[in-house]
C-alpha cells in the first residue's frame, strides 16, 4: 500500500491522482479517498489473491463449517427438541430385541442398518438422548465427507466448501437429527458411502475398495431406497466391464444377470409395503386418505371405475406392471403426481414461506445439477453414478409412495449438491476467466 499526502486543494489532489495514474498500469489498482488529504493506492490483483488464498484455505473451510453446523443445528435443536414419531417406537423395540438374539422382522429388517446403530448406542448404556447426540455427530462428519468427496471429484477448495455449505444452508436436512428415524443416519452414511466410493475410484487399492463396499453396503441396509446406491455404483461397474468385454453374448449375459438380480431384490423389499392398496385408493402422499386433513384433493387422484387389480398372489412387481398396463392414464397421473410433489418438495398444508424456501434453494440447484451432467468435463462415469442414483429414487417413490413431511428427498440432496456444486461454479469460473483476459 503507498500513501501519498497533499493538501486539501482540490486541484492539486486532481494533479496528483493524475500523475499516479500515469505512473503507475491503472489497470491493476483500485482507489480510494480515505480522507480529502488521503489517496490509498492497492493493488487489485495482490488483493484478489490474497482473499481468494484465504477462501481457498481448508482450515477456514473446516472452522466456518463447524461454526455453521454449530449455529444451524443449535436454532433447529431449540425448537425441536428430541422427536419421537410414529415410526420410532418400532425401531427402538427391534433394536431392543435384538440384543437378545439376532432374527429378521419381515417389515423392519429393511432398516436393519439403522436399528443395529440403535443396537449399539444402547450396548453402550446410552438412551434416547444419546442415540440423537451420535447423529449430530454423524451429521457433522458427514458434511466433512461430502467436502472431501466434491475435493476428490473435482480438486477445487471452492467446490468443495460450496457442496458443504449447500447441505447446511437447505437446512431441512440437518432438522432430521432431532427425530428417532432412520433418515439421519441414512443421509449420513449416504455422504460416507460417497465419499469410500470416490476414495477408491480415485485410488484403486484393496483397502479402499473393501472400505467402499463396508461403508456403502451398510449404507443400504439403512433404508430400501439405499438399493438406489448400489443400483447406481453397479451400473457404472457393469458400464466399464462391458466396455472392455469383447465377446457381444457375454455382454449380454452380464446385463442379463445384474438386471435380474436386481429385480428380484426390489420385489423382497416391496412385498412388506401395501403399494397396491396406495394405487386403488389414488394416494399420492402416503396414508393421506386416513388422516383428519380437510382438504385432500391435491394428494389425492381419483381412481377410474371399475379399475383394473391384479390377482393378490402375484408377485409385487409383476402386479405393478399389470396395473400400469391396464391403467396407464391413471397411473401416469399417479407416478409423476408423486415425483413433482417429491422433487418440488411443497406441500400444500405448508406455509407459503416453507414452499417458496424449497422452492428458491432447491430449483437453481436443480438448474446447476443439470448443467453438471451436460458438462463434458465432468467425469462420465460421475454422470452416470448421478444420472443412475437420482432417476432410481425418482423411481422407487414414483412407483410406491411419497412421505407427507418430505424426509424421501434428503438422501437424495447430497448428490445433487456435489454436481450443483461444479455446475454454479463452472460459471463463476468462465466468468473469471473473460474478466481476466479483459483485463490483461
Amino acid at each position: 500500500m503507498v500513501v501519498n499526502k497533499y493538501s486539501s486543494d482540490l486541484t492539486k489532489l486532481h494533479l496528483a491522482q493524475e500523475i499516479i495514474r500515469n505512473y503507475f498500469n491503472c489497470n491493476n489498482f483500485l482507489w480510494k479517498a480515505g480522507t480529502p488529504n488521503t489517496i490509498m493506492i492497492v493493488n487489485r490483483k495482490a488483493l484478489k489473491s490474497n482473499l481468494s488464498s484465504a477462501l481457498s484455505d481448508r482450515r477456514f473451510h473446516y472452522g466456518f463449517l463447524f461454526i455453521v453446523f454449530a449455529l444451524v443445528n443449535g436454532i433447529l435443536f431449540s425448537r425441536l427438541g428430541i422427536k419421537m414419531v410414529n415410526d420410532s417406537p418400532r425401531y427402538l423395540e427391534y433394536a431392543q430385541n435384538l440384543l437378545s438374539g439376532f432374527y429378521v422382522d419381515q417389515h423392519n429388517f429393511w432398516y436393519l442398518g439403522y436399528v443395529v446403530y440403535i443396537a449399539f448406542v444402547k450396548t453402550l448404556q446410552g438412551d434416547i438422548a444419546a442415540i440423537i447426540v451420535g447423529q449430530y455427530v454423524l451429521s457433522f462428519l458427514a458434511v466433512i465427507a461430502l467436502y472431501q468427496t466434491a475435493l476428490l471429484l473435482w480438486n477445487n477448495q471452492q467446490m468443495a466448501f460450496l457442496a458443504a455449505l449447500f447441505f447446511l444452508v437447505f437446512f431441512e436436512i440437518s432438522s432430521w437429527n432431532a427425530y428417532v428415524l432412520a433418515e439421519s443416519v441414512y443421509i449420513s452414511t449416504t455422504c460416507f458411502a460417497l465419499y469410500s466410493l470416490t476414495n477408491f475410484y480415485r485410488t484403486r487399492t484393496l483397502i479402499s475398495g473393501l472400505i467402499a463396499v463396508l461403508v456403502a453396503g451398510f449404507t443400504m441396509t439403512v433404508k430400501p431406497t439405499g438399493i438406489a446406491l448400489i443400483g447406481a455404483t453397479l451400473s457404472v461397474v457393469l458400464l466399464s466391464v462391458i466396455a472392455s468385454t469383447g465377446s457381444l453374448q457375454l455382454r449380454y449375459a452380464t446385463v442379463g444377470a445384474a438386471i435380474i438380480l436386481f429385480l428380484i431384490f426390489v420385489n423382497r423389499a416391496l412385498n412388506t409395503f401395501g403399494v397396491m392398496d396406495a394405487y386403488l385408493s389414488g394416494e399420492v402422499i402416503y396414508d393421506i386418505t386416513t388422516t383428519n386433513y380437510p382438504d385432500v384433493g391435491f394428494m389425492r387422484i381419483v381412481p377410474p371405475e371399475n379399475i383394473y387389480s391384479p390377482p393378490e398372489h402375484y408377485p409385487q412387481l409383476i402386479k405393478i406392471s399389470f396395473f400400469v398396463v391396464a391403467n396407464p392414464i391413471y397411473s401416469a397421473k399417479l407416478f409423476f403426481t408423486k415425483v413433482f410433489y417429491l422433487l418440488a418438495h411443497v406441500r400444500p398444508y405448508w406455509s407459503t414461506m416453507h414452499n417458496l424456501f424449497s422452492l428458491v434453494i432447491l430449483l437453481p440447484l436443480y438448474c446447476f445439477f443439470g448443467r453438471a451432467l451436460t458438462m463434458p468435463t465432468v467425469n462420465k462415469d460421475v454422470r452416470t453414478f448421478a444420472g443412475i442414483y437420482l432417476a432410481l429414487h425418482v423411481l422407487s417413490i414414483g412407483l410406491t409412495t411419497e412421505d407427507w413431511d418430505g424426509r424421501f428427498l434428503m438422501p437424495v440432496l447430497p448428490v445433487v449438491f456435489l454436481l450443483a456444486a461444479a455446475g454454479a461454479m463452472s460459471r463463476k469460473n468462465n466468468a473469471s476467466q473473460q474478466a481476466e483476459y479483459i483485463d490483461e
